[in-house]
């Protein structure tokens, strides 16, 4: 799908612009250049929640995906490393405040991986469990709107029993499990230059029970990741919106 560019990458360009572009090089391992944008692996920063380990592939493909089309010089950070990296830069932080704790340790971070890596943005992607509301038969969260899957289901029993049905996810009326992309970017001094949340897919669809008369409820989808285009859609979403920082790990 056609997407503008966010505001983000139009400063970056500003930033590259005044310097001399860097030397292609095929292998990132290598003593990167400058005016390189470095990604962390996926959930280095927040938890991944146990419904979507080992999911991220095609988000994370994704990301990296819309970078390379933007003719991004990017090096990705090994798991290992990296969270070595995060330990070492967050041991000493103070977590009484936890939302203070985590911009802090977000920053610190840039600061210490500037220390082995030449950078001039850092992105911290995190996979996020979100709500998605209910509104007829799409539900809406973190910028994006989506068709509730199986939505036969709901043709047959009709809106208003589905409101009326006392469907309930994780104890929350007329709310529904989806899933998002969160975005921390920094410079290498640590600043903050973005934060951002994107829906990308619902994890649940519409299931009645086979007994006549059965109540709707909502159950797990099979391969909710499998819809690149929402992906991409998730992707631009999070560069493009700024929200408050969300968890902690």
């Amino acid at each position: 799908m056609a997407s503008r560019i966010p505001p983000f990458f139009a400063l970056v360009a500003l930033v590259l612009a005044c310097s001399t572009p860097p030397e292609r090089r095929s292998d990132i391992a290598a003593s990167p250049p400058s005016d390189r944008v470095v990604v962390a692996p996926l959930n280095l920063a927040l938890r991944i929640p146990a419904e979507l380990s080992g999911k991220g592939e095609p988000v994370w493909q994704e990301l990296l995906g819309y970078l390379h089309e933007r003719d991004r010089q990017i090096d990705v950070l090994a798991p290992v490393s990296a969270e070595r990296l995060w330990l070492e830069a967050t041991a000493d932080l103070d977590r009484t405040d936890r939302r203070a704790a985590l911009r802090s340790a977000y920053s610190h971070f840039a600061r210490e991986l500037a220390r082995h890596r030449d950078f001039d943005v850092l992105v911290v992607p995190s996979l996020l469990m979100r709500p998605g509301h209910l509104s007829g038969s799409h539900a809406h969260w973190d910028g994006v709107q989506r068709e509730l899957p199986n939505t036969a289901a709901l043709a047959d029993a009709g809106l208003g029993e589905l409101l009326s049905s006392g469907i309930r996810v994780a104890g929350l009326s007329g709310k529904v499990a989806a899933a998002s992309l969160h975005l921390v970017l920094l410079s290498a001094d640590g600043s903050w230059l973005h934060d951002g949340l994107g829906g990308l897919v619902l994890l649940q669809e519409l299931q009645r029970d086979n007994a006549p008369g059965g109540a709707l409820a909502f159950a797990t989808r099979e391969a909710p990741f499998a819809d690149r285009e929402s992906l991409r859609e998730g992707v631009v979403r999070a560069f493009e919106g700024p929200v408050l920082t969300a968890g902690r790990r």
